[in-house]
């Protein structure tokens, strides 16, 4: 009988919780960084991001990884994943939604990177 009831009063405990629970899995739904003047926004983020950045004189080159996406700004070109997505103005943000590209709010398609002749800096295209 004393078995019954204590099982009765768990069972009874268990159930007046269920209401107050909640499980929500959005780990790391974006990460973000600023580059530069630029910020820079991923989705889906990741907990591994690194982030680097060098200066010299006028040159500057920044580089933000986030999971298997890489995104570089040299001298405001953008680059993502080895894509070309043409040069900045300086402020834009950047975001990275799911593989698509928006700079200032505007989808940009990328283009191939060409591999530079030794001595010559990789060229971008200028949107």
């Amino acid at each position: 009988m004393r078995r019954i009831f204590c099982l009765r009063l768990m069972l009874l405990v268990a159930v007046s919780m269920l209401p107050g629970c909640s499980f929500n899995v959005s780990v790391n739904a974006e990460s973000e960084t600023d580059m530069g003047s630029h910020h820079v926004l991923v989705k889906p983020g990741s907990a591994m991001t690194s982030s680097t950045s060098a200066t010299f004189g006028d040159d500057a080159t920044y580089i933000f990884e986030c999971g298997a996406v890489r995104v570089k700004i040299q001298n405001e070109a953008l680059t993502v994943n080895d894509l070309s997505y043409g040069m900045l103005e300086e402020g834009q943000p950047i975001e990275i939604d799911h593989g698509k590209v928006f700079v200032a709010g505007q989808e940009r398609t990328g283009k191939p990177v060409e591999a530079p002749e030794q001595g010559e800096p990789v060229k971008q295209d200028v949107k």
